[in-house]
C-alpha cells in the first residue's frame, strides 16, 4: 500500500474534497502506470488513471480521474466503511513532490 500520514503529507494547500480528490487520482496514477484490473470477462483497464481535457464546448479544463480498487471480501457485510476494504494497488511510497505545495 501506499502509506500516508495525513498530517504531513498532504499538501497544506489542499481545502476540499474536491482538491483531495485530485491529489490522489493524480498520485495513483503516477506511482501505479502499469497495475491493471480485470474488470469483467476479457475486460482489463488500468487501474488508476487520470488526466486533464480541454472542453471546448465550455472553454474550461477538467480533471479525469478513474480508480479500480479491489475491496476485501467483508466489504458488504462488516462494520467498517466501505474505504477500510479497500486493497492496495502497490506499494508505491508518495514522492517529495507529491507532499508539497
Amino acid at each position: 500500500m501506499t502509506a500516508l500520514n495525513i498530517a504531513t503529507d498532504i499538501p497544506s494547500n489542499i481545502n476540499s474534497l474536491e482538491k483531495l480528490a485530485v491529489w490522489a487520482s493524480n498520485c495513483l496514477f503516477t506511482l501505479n502506470p502499469s497495475v491493471v484490473a480485470v474488470e469483467g470477462e476479457n475486460f482489463s483497464q488500468r487501474s488508476a488513471q487520470a488526466g486533464t481535457y480541454f472542453v471546448a464546448a465550455t472553454n474550461k479544463t477538467r480533471h479525469v480521474g478513474r480508480n479500480s480498487i479491489v475491496l476485501t471480501a467483508n466489504y458488504a457485510v462488516g462494520d467498517e466503511k466501505q474505504w477500510f476494504y479497500a486493497e492496495e494497488l502497490s506499494a508505491a511510497p508518495l514522492t517529495a513532490s507529491m507532499k508539497t505545495n
